[in-house]
């Protein structure tokens, strides 16, 4: 089981996919992200789930949170996953600006 920061990041992830946060991404980015995803909904020896953490944490950190298609609650959820793990939230917002 995956722990509680990774589920949320995972969740958040999942949304800002749907609502085209990461349509920016190149295809190859996009295909190993959604792999994170599923691999991380699979039960992994825990050297390959950290692996696998630590690259899905750097693929969100590239999202577009100004589209017009994000929801606030996904945005909180966006916020507070990448809280927990320490990143400077506001100097990612202002790098995307």
């Amino acid at each position: 089981m995956e722990t509680k920061p990774y589920r949320l990041l995972m969740n958040a992830a999942g949304q800002l996919l749907q609502q085209h946060a990461f349509d920016h991404l190149t295809d190859e980015k996009l295909v190993r992200m959604s792999s994170c995803l599923h691999k991380l909904m699979q039960p992994l020896v825990a050297a390959e789930k950290r692996s696998v953490e630590k690259e899905l944490l750097n693929y969100c950190r590239e999202a577009n949170l100004f589209i017009e298609t994000a929801t606030p609650q996904s945005l909180h959820q966006w916020y507070a996953a990448m809280s927990c793990f320490g990143e400077p939230v506001m100097s990612i917002l202002e790098e995307a600006e």
